[in-house]
């Protein structure tokens, strides 16, 4: 099986478990929820429970908007070096960026609901490792852009 396959199944169940858990725990939440952290974890906004509901919805745009990208390599609404404009390695670089934000968006909903049912007083340390993962990926991706413009100019 490819990289990327699994990726995409890993992914997949990412997703529903965001569904699932946000589902679960949806109706025992309190009235109001944090929606907005600071740098240092703390909770610096809050609305309305129905909310949580956020970050299931952004993160199935992102799936099925990563999903419809990886179909078409020469999208404009791709900025990614020509190497990656082929269907194998746009799908493992596309999936490999989603990986990241998926577990961001699972560790968000969990810390959440955490930290509004009281069992939590703010964000881990976790999401900044995360957030690395994510930026470690899309660097991989410009290093690549970057090598790729510099042997096409001095090739030119």
């Amino acid at each position: 099986m490819k990289i990327s396959s699994i990726l995409l199944i890993v992914n997949t169940l990412l997703l529903i478990v965001i569904w699932a858990f946000t589902g679960m725990k949806y109706a025992g939440l309190p009235d109001s929820i944090p929606t907005h952290f600071n740098f240092q974890g703390n909770v610096d906004g809050e609305a309305g429970k129905a909310a949580i509901w956020a970050v299931p919805c952004i993160a199935t745009f992102i799936s099925v908007l990563f999903a419809g990208l990886s179909r078409e390599p020469n999208s404009t609404l791709l900025n990614v070096p020509k190497s990656f404009r082929n269907k194998k390695t746009l799908e493992l670089y596309l999936y490999s960026i989603q990986f990241p934000v998926m577990l961001l968006f699972l560790d968000i909903v969990i810390e959440s609901i955490r930290i509004a049912e009281g069992k939590q007083a703010k964000l881990s340390e976790l999401v900044f490792f995360i957030v690395g993962l994510l930026f470690a990926v899309i660097g991989v991706g410009l290093v690549k852009s970057i090598q790729e413009g510099i042997r096409n100019k001095a090739n030119h």
